[in-house]
């Protein structure tokens, strides 16, 4: 395969382009081992060489690095892998090597989210933000499903009544400036603006 160019990334690494490859980035020490030079070819065996013995070593260190300090969906690992030029193959890779040791785990973290959010945000919300963190429709309403039963759980007045209580708020005195205060904060939760004014404007009832 030719190198087309090699392009500094910064003092350390460089991003190495093939002709019918996905670019690969090694330190500048590891180009001048394997003597790789721009307009010149690099033989099967050395690139097999090269993802054997430091890419694919490397991909997962990242990956796991990436996981240290907080759990991420298998969407977030790819996203960060795939700007620190990591190839699709390279990231599969580390993706499938994360499932195997139950690193990462979809499903977990939905689960995990909505528990974390129930009672702070909507459902509207959650879910938007589950998507937003490439959780798949098909995981997130089964894990919606059992997480909210219908009969059972707080409907979205009551959830609103709850956030409001825990911020003090008075219903007979506040004002307008207070009322849009609170009508904004929820809307930013994801409520619905019909059931926002109707919790402002109506006191929930005494238990």
């Amino acid at each position: 395969m030719t190198v087309t160019e090699i392009t500094s990334i910064d003092k350390k690494r460089s991003k190495i382009v093939f002709e019918q490859k996905e670019p690969i980035v090694l330190y500048n020490g590891e180009i001048r081992r394997f003597q790789i030079e721009a307009g010149k070819e690099l033989s099967d065996k050395v690139f097999f060489q090269i993802q054997e013995e430091i890419l694919k070593k490397r991909v997962k260190e990242r990956a796991l690095y990436l996981l240290k300090s907080m759990d991420r969906t298998e969407e977030e690992i790819r996203t960060k892998l795939k700007k620190g030029y990591y190839s699709t193959e390279l990231i599969s890779y580390a993706i499938d090597f994360l499932k195997e040791y139950s690193y990462i785990d979809d499903r977990r973290y939905a689960e995990n989210y909505i528990r974390t959010c129930t009672g702070r945000k909507s459902r509207k919300n959650i879910q938007q933000g589950l998507y937003l963190k490439g959780i798949s429709k098909e995981i997130t309403e089964e894990v919606f499903a059992m997480f909210y039963d219908k009969t059972e759980d707080m409907g979205e007045k009551e959830m609103i009544y709850a956030l409001l209580k825990k911020r003090r708020y008075q219903f007979e005195d506040a004002d307008r400036k207070e009322q849009n205060r609170e009508m904004g904060f929820l809307f930013r939760k994801g409520f619905e603006m019909e059931e926002i004014l109707y919790c402002l404007k109506n006191p929930p009832e005494e238990e």
